[in-house]
């Protein structure tokens, strides 16, 4: 009889212990799964992410007759991913180029050299997948400086040189190619650009470098 009664007795234990455990096992569960947690909160929703880089323009320009000129413009780049949807990131974005490092042809005797800086914002959209398409809009305005070389026989003037601020405004679509788990993005890109005052502009190919902070 005594040893019918502990056998009750431990088996009584051995279910409380069993209801309790199940218990604390659904009440963790339910804490970690229930909305606006932090663990739940950080992996459904990514916080936004930024990245710095570089960008390889190459603009061209309508020249004199039907020929083209195709002017090298490098920037820097700064990027913002902000999340808006799973996998959808809305990416505004800084840039600062540099225009004049090659000049058009033009006469060894006489020409007008062009230089001058560029400084942009874009406001874009991209899908993060494989690969990561984007389409964004932009605007800004390019500092100018028009100098006219002499040489030779050619007397070197300033009568004509001038310096000018123009505005611009551009659409760009491109396709980055994430590498190193997105630590690095390449992300060539194509784009159509206005200025104002200027109608040489045509389109403009390049490549942005991008590398995650």
């Amino acid at each position: 009889m005594k040893h019918a009664r502990s056998r009750a007795r431990s088996c009584l234990a051995l279910a409380a212990a069993s209801t309790w455990t199940l218990a604390l096992a659904r009440t963790a569960g339910a804490q970690q799964d229930a909305p606006g947690s932090a663990a739940s909160g950080a992996a459904a929703t990514p916080g936004i992410s930024y990245a710095l880089g570089v960008s390889l323009g190459f603009l061209q320009q309508r020249a004199l007759g039907s020929s083209t000129h195709t002017a090298f413009i490098p920037s820097l780049l700064g990027l913002a991913y902000v999340p808006i949807a799973p996998r959808v990131f809305l990416r505004p974005g800084l840039r600062l180029g540099y225009t004049g490092l090659n000049q058009a042809d033009a006469s060894y005797g006489a020409r007008i050299e062009e230089r001058g800086l560029q400084g942009s914002a874009e406001l874009g959209i991209c899908y993060d997948a494989w690969l990561v398409p984007a389409l964004a809009v932009g605007t800004g305005l390019e500092y100018r400086s028009l100098d006219f070389v002499g040489r030779g026989i050619v007397a070197d003037s300033d009568a004509i040189d001038r310096q000018e601020w123009l505005g611009l405004a551009f659409v760009q679509a491109g396709v980055g190619v994430p590498l190193f788990r997105g630590a690095l993005v390449v992300e060539p890109y194509t784009r159509l650009q206005y200025t104002a005052s200027d109608d040489r502009s045509l389109w403009q190919l390049g490549l942005d470098l991008s590398f995650a902070l």
